[in-house]
């Protein structure tokens, strides 16, 4: 890939806390009644991840290669579509936005979480500055090359 204007060609990292009402909206044991599933929250950082690569890379006709460990997510994303007009029905439709305005073909893939110690930090590790993080991380890091920070916008 060809980096955009201000990137390197060198991996790039992002991490995103969610907002505290999104957090507030999770279902989880202590809250069955909320509206937003982790496999939610896991498919929109699919988009954002695809943004982040198309933000620091001109992917015009190339392959992207997107990894999860959450088989819901992988589902939705190989189908492109969901049996549900929740979350996950609008997000499908924004990543078909989102590939047809970068033109770039979209493929997805498994990888267990324990496979996948960056991911994981950087989705949980927000106690840490990106500095210590990196420190964390640097013996699943390419050694020769830094990594680059994507921040999403608001």
């Amino acid at each position: 890939l060809v980096p955009r204007k201000g990137y390197k060609n060198t991996p790039v990292l992002w991490r995103l806390k969610w907002p505290q009402h999104i957090i507030d909206d999770l279902v989880t044991s202590s809250n069955p009644n909320g509206s937003i599933s982790n496999s939610d929250l896991e498919l929109a950082g699919g988009l954002l991840h695809l943004e982040a690569i198309a933000q620091c890379f001109d992917t015009r006709e190339r392959t992207l290669l997107s990894k999860t460990d959450n088989l819901n997510t992988l589902f939705w994303q190989r189908s492109a579509s969901s049996t549900t007009d929740k979350v996950p029905a609008h997000l499908l439709r924004l990543f078909g936005i989102h590939q047809r305005f970068h033109r770039y073909v979209p493929r997805h893939d498994y990888l267990a979480g324990p496979s996948n110690p960056v991911a994981d930090a950087t989705s949980r590790d927000f106690h840490l500055t990106w500095p210590d993080l990196m420190t964390s991380l640097s013996p699943y890091l390419p050694q020769r090359a830094s990594c680059q920070i994507w921040t999403p916008s608001k």
